[in-house]
């Protein structure tokens, strides 16, 4: 009896030491952090290049008078459609007309002063004194000449037109009557159907574009629409008052004619373009790709053997395996 009590106790004893072994296993093995692993596949990828700009057109102006004065007459207002040529505003003329009189009756004296001079010279050399005479007749007359002009164009300047067929946007001030500067007028017009998405390209990404190439467009104030943008320009020169080596990029409007104003100047958008693809190409996720002195690795079967490989087109997750791997080959982070 003593021995089948004894037998009985060593039994239970084993099983127990299995029970704690066996769940000390399974502890650890659930501690143990998962490998990460994946599985080289084939599949189309794509290499693609996002600009952000903002709306500009090409018939845009904004009007200012080049001289001051009294404000005369405003024949527009904001929310007008306006001919190329038509009257905008106009500044009072009469102190710019009495101006070029003045100008005209201080040419005329100059210049009879001058003649004057000129029919009483006789064959002899020019003395000192009389080249001194001359020079400063043909000075007061020269500048009487230019105060014309000057006072001509100030004239021509009272009055403001429109450079070319558009909407204004902007007519400040909009009633007559009122003094005003050269920096306290602005009459603002502009064509909707010309405008642009201007972006701008760093140096590393205009080998990437050309002009015809296709993209494409979502605003910030359309996130659900996509509209087709075409690369119009690529400046030659690098764009002002940028950091760094940038160039402005010109992109159309594909299929917009924007006669109902729904793009607007100042819009901000980001427009894609495809710059490579590859349809049926060997592709891993870019996680799994590292590099050292030698090149670009990645870490093979279970045991983790490093190979190394060449790559193609990258995606902003994947990258083209051109060489070093296979598919269905396994690689871990």
């Amino acid at each position: 009896m003593l021995k089948f009590f004894l037998r009985k106790k060593i039994i239970i004893i084993v099983i127990v030491i299995a029970v704690i072994l066996i769940g000390g296993k399974l502890f650890f093995d659930s501690k143990k952090a998962p490998q990460d692993f994946k599985v080289v596949r084939m599949g189309d990828i794509k290499e693609e290049l996002t600009l952000s700009g903002k709306i500009n057109a090409d018939d845009y102006a904004v009007l200012r008078f080049e001289v001051a004065g009294r404000l005369n007459w405003v024949g527009v207002k904001e929310g007008d459609w306006i001919k190329k040529g038509q009257a905008i505003a106009t500044l009072e003329k009469e102190t710019l007309e009495a101006t070029l009189r003045k100008a005209w009756q201080d040419f005329t004296a100059a210049k009879a002063a001058s003649d004057e001079y000129y029919d009483g010279r006789s064959g002899d050399p020019e003395s000192y004194a009389q080249k001194i005479e001359r020079t400063a007749l043909d000075a007061t007359q020269n500048k009487a000449y230019d105060s014309i002009r000057i006072a001509q164009e100030n004239l021509k300047s009272a009055v403001l037109y429109s450079p070319f067929e558009g909407l204004v946007v902007s007519a400040e001030p909009s009633l007559a009557g009122i003094n005003i500067s050269t920096l306290n007028s602005s009459y603002e017009v502009v064509n909707p159907e010309t405008i642009y998405l201007q972006v701008t390209a760093d140096q590393t990404e205009i080998g990437g574009l050309k002009e015809g190439q296709k993209g494409t467009m979502i605003f910030d104030s359309y996130p659900e629409e996509k509209i087709e943008g075409i690369v119009e320009n690529i400046s030659f020169t690098p764009a002002k008052d940028e950091t760094g080596t940038v160039y402005n990029v010109k992109v159309a409007f594909g299929n917009v004619d924007n006669k109902d104003y729904k793009y607007r100047l100042g819009m901000t958008a980001d427009i894609d373009f495809v710059i490579k693809e590859k349809n049926d190409a060997l592709i891993v996720s870019a996680k799994y790709i590292d590099a050292d002195e030698k090149g670009k690795f990645v870490l093979v079967g279970e045991d983790k053997e490093k190979k190394y490989v060449k790559t193609g087109i990258e995606s902003s997750q994947d990258v083209e395996i051109i060489s070093g791997l296979s598919e269905g080959d396994v690689i871990y982070d």
